[in-house]
């Protein structure tokens, strides 16, 4: 049983890492016809939609657990990520925002317990190198506000994958859809005060619809399914892959250049995955198989696709 379960984390990795690699070339798409905020509002609103089905009846801790997170996984992580993608092609604003797994891996050892192996610590710090890389480049090449938005998105994202993981025993439907419920009003709000409403097209919509379905609505279960099973840091430590997966769709799908620094920076975050899921065991190398984190459901025990 436990050698066929492992697989399938192993799936979900793959495939979430595609989507979201896909998410950044669609939004980058949206832009050439829309500003960023409602793109953002779009996306999030379309996710609260396909997600309403699987809300339910939650107490007043679930509730304020879901703001917390939609305030920064969503919200945050998604508002300034499309402020900084305005500027900053595919592949490097991805390397960007996914110095989120060094965060990840610093906050979860200081506030979640997890250990903080010298393995780890090298991966780390080899895939910060490599992000580093990447944005001291970007910082000549465009605005340095925009790679200041970009990494505020990785702090976002890093902090509710934070709250994430220190809630284990929520459901996960109801506690995604509700979280992307409370974002968009806010993503909404922003954007109306702050840009002029776009004229809404055919690439728009479908670019806008996938990010909503497959990169938030979809990106944000498999996410969370993976961290119900393993930990905080080993999870996002495989996001890092995400930027690779990004640069090159730029470069076949967007004809984006690819430069020598992205090059470099992307091999480097290549080598800190590999250091930084070294020390980990097999549930967490995998993402566990279901039901196994501390706390978590058992496979069976929630609704619709929180157990795939």
């Amino acid at each position: 049983m436990h050698g066929r379960e492992r697989p399938s984390s192993a799936v979900i990795l793959v495939a979430l890492c595609l989507i979201w690699a896909l998410t950044f070339i669609a939004q980058r798409t949206a832009l050439r016809e829309s500003d960023p905020m409602w793109i953002a509002a779009g996306r999030t609103t379309i996710a609260a939609l396909a997600l309403a089905p699987f809300l339910r009846v939650m107490d007043a801790h679930a509730w304020r657990a879901a703001a917390a997170i939609g305030l920064t996984a969503v919200a945050g992580f998604v508002g300034f990520q499309l402020v900084g993608l305005e500027a900053i092609g595919a592949g490097p604003a991805a390397a960007i925002v996914y110095t989120q797994p060094v965060l990840v891996a610093i906050g979860a050892h200081l506030w979640l317990g997890e250990k903080l192996t010298r393995a780890r610590a090298a991966g780390a710090l080899i895939g910060l190198a490599g992000v580093t890389v990447v944005s001291a480049h970007e910082l000549s090449a465009a605005s340095p506000i925009a790679v200041a938005a970009l990494f505020a998105s990785a702090v976002s994202w890093a902090a509710g994958t934070l709250l994430i993981r220190a809630t284990p025993t929520l459901p996960v439907l109801p506690l995604v859809a509700a979280q992307h419920l409370l974002a968009a009003p806010l993503l909404i709000g922003v954007a109306a005060v702050s840009e002029p409403v776009p004229e809404l097209s055919v690439r728009l919509a479908a670019m806008i619809f996938y990010a909503g379905v497959f990169g938030a609505a979809g990106g944000q279960l498999l996410y969370t399914i993976l961290l119900r099973r393993g930990e905080a840091s080993v999870v996002s430590a495989w996001m890092f892959t995400v930027p690779i997966a990004a640069a090159v769709l730029g470069v076949v799908l967007l004809s984006e250049p690819l430069r020598a620094p992205l090059v470099v920076g992307l091999v480097l975050v290549s080598v800190g995955v590999r250091l930084a899921t070294q020390g980990a065991g097999p549930r967490a190398r995998g993402a566990g198989s279901p039901g196994t984190a501390a706390g978590a459901r058992p496979s069976g025990s929630a609704p619709g696709r929180a157990s795939p």
